[in-house]
């Protein structure tokens, strides 16, 4: 006998959230971050999320006209040995372009001085308010590596996961007939509260 509409929702609902636990527990934290931003720097003091210099050293190397920000922070973080994830600040022919390169434990900053021939290499120190911030706002298919490519999936269906969690939910309150009062009272006041702040923020 083929299970029912009910029993299928309640298993994907159930395997789906569990699934999806770390990245669940990750935006769970960081929220927590954002939302305590100076109570959580007051615990770690002035030098959370700071970046301290690693080294200096000369850089020479010449660009094709048609090279964008993104091929000069490729080839520079391949002549560190630190191929990876990363963002760059800058237009190819300003005097400064600054690469970031996100790790998973920690990231570095590289600051390449065209006219000057010279790169400039920070680190950020590993510690868990910066770690879940920065794993929160990892997304997109912009990088070309497979397991960021992968993580961004995963980011859609979390998305998907929570929209569903949303309606399995309504399904499942629906079905126990003695909750059906109480549930609406709460989901009512839930929308009005948001409606409410939403409108006087």
């Amino acid at each position: 006998m083929p299970p029912s509409p009910s029993k299928i929702i309640r298993r994907v609902h159930l395997y789906l959230a569990l699934f999806l636990t770390p990245w669940m527990l990750v935006y769970a934290l960081s929220g927590l971050v954002l939302n305590h931003g100076p109570a959580v720097r007051a615990l770690y003091g002035a030098a959370w999320g700071q970046f301290e210099k690693v080294e200096e050293r000369p850089y020479t190397a010449a660009f094709s006209e048609g090279a964008d920000n993104r091929m000069i922070g490729a080839q520079i973080l391949e002549h560190l040995g630190l191929t990876g994830t990363f963002n760059v600040q800058g237009a190819p022919h300003q005097p400064r372009l600054v690469i970031t390169r996100n790790a998973a434990f920690s990231a570095h900053r590289i600051t390449y001085f065209r006219t000057e021939n010279r790169l400039l290499v920070e680190k950020q120190a590993f510690s868990a308010p910066v770690f879940v911030n920065r794993t929160h706002f990892r997304h997109g298919f912009e990088q070309p590596f497979l397991a960021s490519k992968i993580w961004a999936v995963v980011v859609d269906l979390a998305v998907v996961g929570m929209l569903f969690w949303v309606l399995s939910g309504l399904w499942m309150w629906w079905e126990i007939k003695p909750a059906r009062l109480t549930g609406a009272a709460f989901a009512l006041a839930g929308v009005a509260m948001f409606g409410g702040l939403l409108v006087t923020i």
